[in-house]
């Protein structure tokens, strides 16, 4: 016996003909007991359906330890869609049991479970909400008591939530952003108490205002807006006091200019009349609400908030900035009037409803946020809201377009038995999970700017990685949550600034110039946005952000760098920044090491993409409002996980370049723990740190872990100078004896010195190649000289000249002298893939012999 959804927009029920008499709230613990037995016997819960599908079986209606219900109540969507069903049981000796009735999907089919919704769980009469957009919400304890209210309160959308008193901390108050709300508590210290919490939660949803209402101390303990009222306390007594709550959840005072009235009918302005007397009323516009005054976090923007309703219904909620108002009155009247606002357009009314936007005030104030991530220590911003500590000042996300791919499809139970499962046994897919973390513990560690780059051929299975980890703060775009590496860089500082402390996923890094690769990279780590002046010449406000990015590419920075038409070495700090990742883990499963049962890599590749369009969006708020909830224990929790990674992950002689990216690396760590155990994720304890750890050791192998990176880069550039241009060296023979030192003749067959140098071969085993001071700076074009000869010299390689000069006095003719840059042939044997675990220094040679320190010239120099 049961009913699709199609059925239940018709009012159809399965439990029809059970008595539907509207029962009160029930047992807080049910629910969640009900969950941990179905964990306890299916280890495997399926995902849970969130809207009931028409091809729905039915489900039953009798529990087989409770029997038939007494009353059943519809959980429903804000289209009116049914969600789930809550059940009432009345047992023989008087007590009751609440029990959820959800649907789940598991292997493709459809089943009833008595068990409740995931967290966090829907509110009862989100229909009643939808239909009454600009109704004040009444919230009452128990489904019984949001009917019997509903009937004394048709002005007010009349709501509860699952679960009971203590479960008010499992419920989803993000749908009470923007609106006023009363709670009517049970008449007992419970149910103040719960009334309480949902005070603070409602609050830190964004609500306009909140407000609790005051029982009278004589009513019968537990007593509700469903059961009989007593004679000293009516339905007269009870809509006076809702009413008083009403007005102080509508906190704050407006104050308008004078000679300006705001009726039903619209803003009005007063023209003076003649001999003193009022004069007649001037309608100016349509009625709006102001709702009150905003600034940014440090003072600035002074903003206008105003509300109204468009000739469709739909409500509009505008920040209107001040300084916009006095610069460009007339643009600010056109954005209004296209969102559907109309403004009279005659001249002298025109002026007149800007002066009233500039001179109206309003006691309460809001926190304008124009990027995402943390406002202070304890509000952190999302465009659908804000999730902040208790009794925190609301926040108004003024962001761009950039942030519009924060939402949310499907479940946290979803993606948790799908992607948070299968990360399990896979490094780079628990890797790319954790990194979406660690935006909002950055600052926490003192992080800067930057990312990783999962680099790899076609379908090794790196996109999905990017996939499975923006699923964690949303998704929906044609990249799910990630976006293009196809920007300028104008529109990269955008894209950033909407991705602050979050996660940035850029996607297939060769879309981007090779020519700004290097400075996008460089730009997005470092921060900040470009100086920009405004017409006066003063220096706007930069931008700033601190974005975790998680970069794509068939190819890795350096070397799509490389392919520019003026290609400039790479900095090693750019390197830094982006981290070079191979996104193949060996296992001959491209980026998989376990299939989870899928056919094929390709298969499983397939799956991630699909769960992450299934379920997305909860995860990363899951995690920051876990970190809300004691902001300082987890930031000590952190700060511990992520010393204790680097203290393990390093090595004996490891560069400070190697423990720069150790810490990036143990905040993915620290991030993927706190994770687990917030319970965000389903892996066991030392998973994620497991996962970082063998992705930095594969790293730092890659990288080299010893010597500094730049150092390596001059022996390399030198080595590779001297192959490339073999045939532009002339020769230089000089004799042996003591008394002789001039140079031969046939100096003079040598190159002119527009080439890069000579060779000088009194004998094989010491062969030289001599670089005169043009050529030592088209070799080493972007290195700092002093520190290439200082490089050169530590490997062996620079034979000095006296005193330990870097260039040596060579003699180039017949009393003839000059000074050059003196490299030795067994630079040829260097070799930059053999550093790793030989125990020499970075100039040791692929045959394994230690070069000195500095080279001694050949006798007769």
């Amino acid at each position: 016996m049961g009913m699709s959804d199609k059925d239940a927009m018709q009012g159809q029920d399965p439990f029809a003909g059970i008595t539907r008499a509207i029962a009160e709230g029930g047992n807080a613990d049910t629910g969640d007991n009900a969950i941990r037995k179905n964990k306890a016997t299916n280890k495997s819960a399926g995902d849970w359906v969130d809207v009931v599908p028409d091809d729905a079986t039915h489900p039953r209606s009798s529990h087989n330890t409770h029997g038939r219900p007494s009353q059943v109540w519809s959980y429903r969507d804000g289209a009116g869609r049914l969600i789930h069903y809550v059940c009432r049981f009345d047992k023989a000796d008087g007590a009751k049991e609440i029990i959820p009735l959800t649907l789940w999907r598991e292997a493709g089919r459809l089943s009833w479970r008595w068990k409740a919704a995931p967290v966090p769980r829907p509110l009862y009469g989100l229909n009643r909400l939808a239909a009454m957009p600009a109704a004040p919400v009444l919230l009452v304890e128990g489904e019984k008591a949001a009917e019997a209210g509903a009937v004394l309160f048709p002005d007010f959308a009349v709501m509860t939530w699952s679960g009971g008193s203590k479960a008010a901390g499992k419920a989803d108050w993000s749908s009470m952003a923007g609106r006023r709300v009363v709670i009517l508590p049970d008449a007992d210290a419970v149910g103040r108490e719960a009334a309480e919490a949902v005070r603070k939660l409602v609050q830190a949803a964004g609500a306009e205002g909140v407000a609790v209402v005051p029982l009278p101390a004589h009513l019968p303990q537990g007593w509700d807006c469903a059961d009989v009222f007593p004679v000293e306390f009516d339905r007269l007594d009870l809509a006076a006091v809702v009413t008083d709550a009403l007005e102080s959840a509508s906190a704050g005072r407006l104050e308008l200019p004078y000679g300006y009235s705001m009726e039903p009918e619209g803003l009005f302005w007063q023209e003076a009349g003649k001999d003193g007397e009022a004069g007649r009323m001037v309608v100016l516009s349509e009625a709006f609400e102001v709702v009150a005054e905003a600034r940014s976090t440090g003072g600035g923007d002074w903003s206008l908030i105003i509300r109204f309703h468009d000739r469709d219904g739909i409500r509009k909620t505008k920040i209107i900035k001040r300084s916009q108002v006095a610069s460009e009155a007339g643009a600010v009247r056109a954005e209004l009037a296209g969102d559907g606002l109309f403004i009279d357009p005659a001249r002298g009314k025109t002026e007149r409803f800007a002066r009233f936007l500039m001179a109206v005030k309003h006691s309460r104030r809001l926190t304008l946020a124009e990027r995402t991530g943390w406002i202070d220590a304890g509000r952190f911003v999302l465009p659908s809201g804000v999730i902040a500590g208790p009794d925190a000042e609301p926040v108004l996300f003024d962001g761009a377009a950039s942030a519009l791919h924060y939402r949310q499809k499907g479940s946290l139970g979803g993606w948790q038995n799908s992607l948070g499962q299968w990360a399990v046994g896979n490094r780079n897919l628990t890797f790319a999970i954790a990194l979406a973390f660690v935006g909002p513990i950055m600052g926490w560690l003192g992080l800067e700017g930057g990312g990783f780059h999962f680099r790899g051929a076609s379908s090794t299975g790196k996109t999905s990685l990017a996939w499975a980890a923006g699923s964690v703060w949303g998704g929906g775009g044609p990249l799910g949550f990630g976006a293009s590496w196809r920007a300028t860089g104008n529109a990269l500082e955008g894209v950033a600034y909407g991705h602050s402390e979050t996660l940035l996923i850029l996607d297939e890094l060769a879309l981007v110039d090779p020519q700004e690769a290097g400075a996008a990279a460089y730009s997005l780590a470092a921060g900040q946005g470009k100086a920009r002046a405004r017409q006066d010449g003063a220096l706007r406000k930069r931008s700033e952000w601190r974005v975790m990015i998680l970069s794509t590419g068939e190819i890795g920075l350096a070397d799509h760098m490389r392919a520019a038409k003026r290609a400039e070495r790479t900095m090693t700090g750019q390197e830094l920044r982006l981290l070079d990742m191979a996104a193949d883990a060996g296992a001959g499963y491209g980026a998989w090491e376990a299939l989870h049962g899928m056919a094929s890599p390709a298969a499983f590749s397939d799956a991630i993409k699909t769960a992450s369009a299934a379920h997305y969006g909860f995860a990363g708020p899951a995690f920051v409002r876990g970190l809300v909830g004691d902001l300082a224990h987890w930031r000590k929790e952190v700060e511990r996980l992520a010393a204790g990674f680097v203290a393990m992950a390093k090595q004996e002689d490891d560069s400070g370049q190697i423990h720069r990216a150790a810490l990036r690396f143990g905040a993915v760590a620290a991030a993927g723990e706190v994770a687990a155990k917030l319970g965000v994720v389903p892996w066991p304890a030392g998973t994620a740190k497991a996962a970082a750890l063998a992705c930095f050791n594969q790293w730092a192998i890659g990288f080299g872990r010893k010597g500094m990176r730049e150092d390596r880069q001059v022996l390399v550039t030198v080595r590779n100078a001297i192959q490339q241009n073999l045939a532009r060296f002339g020769t230089v023979r000089d004799r042996l004896d003591d008394d002789e030192g001039a140079a031969s003749a046939r100096a003079g067959e040598a190159r002119s010195l527009s080439s890069l140098g000579f060779v000088h071969d009194i004998q094989p085993a010491k062969t030289c190649y001599l670089f005169h001071d043009a050529g030592w700076a088209e070799i080493l074009k972007g290195f700092d000289m002093k520190a290439a000869a200082e490089a050169l010299t530590k490997a062996g390689y620079l034979v000095t000249g006296d005193g330990g000069r870097p260039k040596r006095k060579i003699g180039t003719g017949p009393n003839r002298n000059q000074r050059f840059y003196t490299v030795s042939a067994t630079i040829l044997e260097y070799d930059e893939y053999e550093i790793e675990g030989s125990g020499g220094g970075i100039g040791m040679a692929s045959n394994g012999a230690q070069p000195a320190t500095a080279m001694k010239p050949p006798p007769g120099w």
